[in-house]
């Protein structure tokens, strides 16, 4: 993966996942607004653990391939 895709990814992570959790402070529980917001919450914790998998494998075969 290369380094400014994994940054550009983290980064659309790291906004879903704070702009959801701070509208999740806000909303009312059992509304359509806070059932989408929980959505993509939960799409950022996807996303952000998809980058963080793509790094590390891409880390360790890197780490391979420099000891062949």
């Amino acid at each position: 993966m290369p380094p400014e895709v994994g940054r550009m990814a983290l980064g659309w992570a790291v906004f879903l996942v704070l702009g959801a959790g701070v509208l999740l402070l806000t909303l009312t529980p059992g509304t359509p607004q806070f059932v989408v917001t929980l959505f993509t919450l939960s799409l950022g914790l996807l996303l952000g653990l998809a980058v963080a998998a793509g790094v590390v494998w891409s880390r360790r075969r890197a780490k391979r391939e420099e000891s062949l």
